[in-house]
């Protein structure tokens, strides 16, 4: 199903079901879990963790991934074809992560005998992103993994978990590296 709220990549938005599972808390006494996912070994990490420490049946389990696009210039003028066909290449290599995101993730809900809504869109930067989405969905905790970066490396290179932390206005739970 198409995510609503993107517009600019229709291609790239996705809303599958990996499986059944509602996603109206506020119609009984499930919780929505979000998890921010992208390929790391940090973000499954982050999943086998809820699996393992925090699951209830009863839980919303919404898996989210935040799909990053570099940031272009404006064109001006008549369009560049060779920048339009980047473009497309950019655009089909992300829909092709999505695709294998979600079978990954599929996989695992699956294994688990568990139930995900798996929602992927562009935007913002992820940790904006993550928290921007939570809040649509009325989120009660987020979930994230953590690079592990020092204070200076996160200075510079961002961190979403950091981001995610500081400004989500609910619960969030960063899971640490294993060192």
């Amino acid at each position: 199903m198409q995510d609503p709220h993107n517009e600019s990549f229709p291609e790239v938005a996705s809303e599958r079901k990996c499986s059944t599972a509602s996603t109206h808390s506020h119609l009984s006494d499930n919780r929505n879990i979000v998890i921010a996912i992208d390929g790391s070994a940090h973000a499954e990490r982050a999943l086998r963790w809820y699996i393992q420490h925090l699951r209830k049946e009863t839980d919303n389990l919404l898996l989210f991934h935040s799909v990053e696009f570099p940031a272009y210039p404006v064109m001006t003028g008549s369009p560049d074809i060779y920048y339009a066909d980047h473009l497309k290449r950019l655009l089909a290599e992300k829909t092709e992560e999505v695709k294998k995101l979600t079978a990954k993730y599929e996989q695992i809900m699956q294994d688990e005998n568990m139930t995900a809504v798996f929602h992927a869109r562009d935007g913002e930067d992820p940790g904006h992103n993550t928290c921007k989405f939570a809040r649509e969905k009325h989120a009660d905790c987020v979930i994230v993994g953590s690079r592990g970066l020092g204070t200076v490396r996160r200075t510079f290179l961002g961190s979403t978990s950091d981001y995610v932390l500081h400004h989500a206005k609910i619960p969030v739970i960063v899971i640490p590296p294993i060192h």
